[in-house]
């Protein structure tokens, strides 16, 4: 008799070793199906498991209908809260209970999970570009050309500065037919992962437009759609200051309303780039004055960050100085290095 019990002990302790030896996280899907493994994360609405049977697998988070874990996870929320516990099913479809503690458990729906066990990143990420181009023509007639512009942007959690700047230099038979420069300077404060609030402002001096100085200054909205290293999108609008200098000695103000697109995105497994931006003034207290800048283009990368860019630039200033023509557009082939 004691020969069985210590049988079904020892039986008892194999089943629970083997039973430990097998536990494992579970996703259940909208679909009635259950998958079993263990979740790495959940980055940009895809959720990682790693499978005995498939390997890493990739699921759409929007059909799963509630987790379960064994180990804590951290959970990013969408307003930028973070948590760590285990995940338990909900009371209903779509939510799940985070175990903060073995006592206290906090609900949460699905959709409020904007992120699991994100990757560590460091408090300030850095990026930014600089692209320059020359182009020379001799024979009946002498040409020269020269572009340069470079744009450095700073982005935290909840804050992101950039800064930019531009040059354009062009000579036709020795005579000078072209020469600007433009810089900018923004603030982005973000209520949320989506919605920000802006400062922004610009300067801008072209000797061919008679444009001594140009300066704007003003706070604004901004929603991102979509920010990452594939697929950018913002748009902004919000009042804006503007003053302006002639190289004729008169000058005008306004309070004006500005707005502004930006886009980006990579095709064909980052084959190109193409990238579109616009940013515009309208004065509050004559609709017809209105001036904006346009730049867009394809980007093709060679290697180790440097790319051939082909681009497109357009100006546009419907109430120009006096003999000075309302539009001025260019053409850009530049040899560019992003980081």
């Amino acid at each position: 008799m004691q020969r069985l019990t210590r049988g079904f002990g020892v039986a008892g302790i194999v089943l629970l070793f083997f039973a430990a030896g097998a536990a494992a996280d579970e996703v259940h899907l909208q679909n009635g199906n259950r998958l079993s493994g263990t979740i790495v994360g959940l980055s940009e609405g895809k959720l990682a498991l790693e499978t005995d049977f498939a390997g890493r697998i990739s699921i759409d988070w929007g059909r799963v209908e509630r987790i379960q874990t064994e180990a804590p996870i951290e959970v990013v929320l969408v307003d930028g809260t973070r948590e760590k516990g285990t995940a338990a099913p909900g009371a209903a479809s779509g939510r799940m209970e985070l175990r903060l503690t073995p006592t206290t458990a906090a609900p949460l729906d699905l959709a409020r999970v904007a992120a699991i066990n994100p990757p560590a990143e460091p408090e300030v990420r850095f990026n930014g570009r600089i692209n320059v181009g020359l182009n020379k023509a001799g024979g009946n007639t002498d040409t020269q050309a020269a572009h340069a512009d470079a744009e450095l942007i700073a982005r935290s959690i909840n804050h992101r500065v950039s800064t930019g700047a531009a040059y354009n230099r062009a000579s036709k038979d020795n005579r000078k037919t072209e020469e600007n420069m433009v810089g900018r300077l923004k603030h982005d404060y973000f209520l949320t992962p989506k919605l920000y609030w802006y400062t922004s402002g610009l300067a801008e001096k072209d000797e061919f437009k008679e444009i001594r100085l140009r300066a704007t200054i003003g706070p604004g909205l901004g929603y991102q759609l979509f920010e990452g290293e594939s697929l950018n999108l913002a748009v902004e609008a919000g009042p804006s200051y503007v003053t302006t200098r002639f190289d004729s000695g008169g000058s005008e103000d306004s309070a004006s309303g500005r707005w502004a697109v930006r886009f980006d995105r990579f095709f064909f497994a980052k084959l190109f780039q193409y990238y579109f931006t616009n940013e515009g003034f309208v004065s509050a207290s004559d609709a017809s004055d209105v001036f904006m800048f346009t730049r867009t283009g394809l980007r093709f990368p060679i290697r180790e960050g440097f790319s051939l860019n082909a681009g497109f630039e357009w100006d546009w200033d419907n109430q120009p100085a006096e003999d000075t023509d309302k539009s001025d557009y260019r053409y850009i082939l530049a040899l560019g290095y992003g980081f």
